[in-house]
């Protein structure tokens, strides 16, 4: 996510509290979307610092020139993001709903869809978001959540604290939702408001011409998001989350939510999101990712959401509580099983599973899923998994004995097999100052989690034999070895979050 796309304020709990991953070094890498092979209508210049990739404009409007987007702005409702103002018919008196990314509400439960929830903290969108009209910002307190998902999707719903009426009083007015995505290579533009950089000081809108990809099933970290469009805008960082793709007409396409920024080691984990295709995971460098929104007008009934509605394809909750036990990355062995604790709300009494490669399982298909049983009587489920590396994905959906929910709502719960221990060279290095030597460890997780380490005198440490190891604190990422004239051995492992060992890095170094 910005998430993440990609645009969180922070992670998840790491596995170690002393390995915090904070989300702006996730969010930040990306500077230029995918590259479709598509013109995107930007002039390149090589002169430029960046090999003049392609950039975002900052939107100006004193004249009115850009009055359209008076219904984009900055959403502060759990996370710094982007919503769009949205017109879903309906009168004067009818609620205001601005688009977002799920993660932007803060609630990143990959298992439950959250519906008319308070936000945790006052939040707000701004509109009329332009650089060169701040007197003219319009601050909107957020009512509620009235929709947030991180399960399959990643897309919110801000039921805003004004009428449609009294916004368009405002000259504010919502953007369409298309009736369709365009296909690859069509142009569209990305309206967002990212957060500042040393080279974009400036936070307030900004527009960047690019091209829609391909549609892509997509992991990253908990998430499995079923439907995902790559896009090529620029600028794509932190803030840029909720930001809408927008065709033509103006209408809205889809809602950028994550991009790569991370190195590939961390395939798959956050700030690092890889495609699930027929022959493989793929993991493209620099390439951004947005929810395709086409046809969520139908979840609304005289501009009032109704998630029940016929045709709405916003997913809802299971009813079905299930919890992992252990963590999500395990070195495969044989006889290894993942166990899923299961729980139910009123109304549930069964459930249905299937499993299998990430890949080739789709939790969506009617296809592969095992007989109904009764949740009192197997309260736990365990499912083998492959004893070679491999992204595995347990689905879950719900039920009663007569009727099961259909596969469009089940639960995707993810298991990384990992018995690859992390490459060398370790992300490393030291400093030598007279009699001490100073090391800092770069933890880049889930490669490089944690690190040991031990010293000596050369002719008694052997870096190969494990004992004499000892921790090392991450949260302050380094420590000290004492020098003296004869040569010190220094021992460096690291382990990755499956508790796979690296081969030692080791250094001879004497004091001066």
């Amino acid at each position: 996510m910005l998430a993440l796309a990609a645009c969180r304020d922070s992670d998840p709990a790491p596995r170690d509290a002393d390995t915090p991953t904070p989300d702006a070094a996730r969010d930040s890498g990306a500077d230029v979307g995918a590259d479709t092979g598509t013109d995107t209508g930007v002039d390149v210049d090589a002169s430029e610092p960046d090999g003049g990739a392609p950039r975002t404009e900052l939107l100006l409007n004193a004249d009115g020139s850009n009055e359209r987007y008076a219904g984009i702005g900055r959403s502060n409702a759990g996370a710094s993001c982007t919503a769009v103002l949205i017109d879903v018919g309906g009168g004067d008196d009818a609620p205001a709903y601005a688009l977002a990314s799920g993660h932007c509400t803060g609630w990143w439960d990959h298992a439950v869809a959250f519906e008319d929830r308070a936000v945790d903290a006052p939040g707000e969108v701004i509109f009329r978001f332009f650089t060169d009209t701040v007197e003219a910002h319009r601050r909107v307190p957020v009512a509620a959540a009235a929709y947030s998902s991180m399960m399959g999707t990643d897309l919110a719903l801000f039921r805003l604290d004004a009428t449609v009426g009294a916004l368009r009083d405002e000259g504010i007015e919502g953007l369409a939702i298309a009736d369709a995505l365009p296909g690859p290579g069509a142009s569209i533009v990305n309206v967002g408001a990212p957060l500042s950089t040393s080279a974009d000081p400036d936070e307030h809108l900004r527009l960047g011409r690019c091209s829609l990809g391909e549609r892509a099933r997509l992991v990253e970290f908990e998430w499995l998001w079923h439907d995902n469009v790559v896009h090529d805008c620029p600028d794509i960082r932190v803030g840029s989350s909720g930001s809408p793709l927008l065709d033509a007409s103006d209408a809205i396409v889809a809602i950028v939510h994550t991009t790569t920024s991370e190195p590939p080691h961390a395939q798959c984990h956050l700030g690092r999101p890889c495609e699930l295709r027929p022959e493989g995971i793929a993991s493209p460098d620099v390439t951004s990712y947005a929810i395709p929104v086409a046809g969520l007008g139908a979840c609304f009934a005289e501009g009032v959401l109704d998630l029940a509605r016929a045709g709405c394809p916003l997913v809802r909750s299971t009813g079905l509580g299930t919890d992992r036990e252990g963590f999500r990355y395990v070195v495969p062995a044989p006889g290894a099983t993942v166990r899923i604790a299961l729980s139910s709300e009123v109304g549930i009494t069964h459930a249905q599973a299937k499993w299998g490669p990430a890949v080739t399982t789709d939790c969506r298909s009617a296809d592969g899923w095992n007989t109904p049983f009764a949740i009192d009587e197997v309260p736990v489920l365990e499912a083998p998994l492959p004893e070679s590396d491999e992204l595995f994905v347990v689905c879950l959906r719900a039920g009663t004995s007569s009727e099961i929910q259909p596969p469009q709502r089940a639960i995707a719960w993810l298991v990384a097999a990992d018995g690859t221990p992390p490459a060398l060279p370790l992300p490393v290095r030291h400093t030598v100052d007279g009699t001490s030597a100073t090391f800092t460890v770069i933890v880049e997780n889930p490669t490089y989690a944690s690190y040991l380490e031990k010293s000596g005198p050369e002719a008694s440490t052997d870096c190969d034999d494990p004992t004499g190891y000892q921790f090392v604190n991450v949260r302050f990422g380094r420590f000290t070895v004492t020098l003296s004239d004869e040569p010190t051995k220094i021992c460096v492992v690291a382990e990755d979050f499956a508790g796979n060992r690296s081969e030692p890095m080791e250094w001879l170094l004497t004091g001066r």
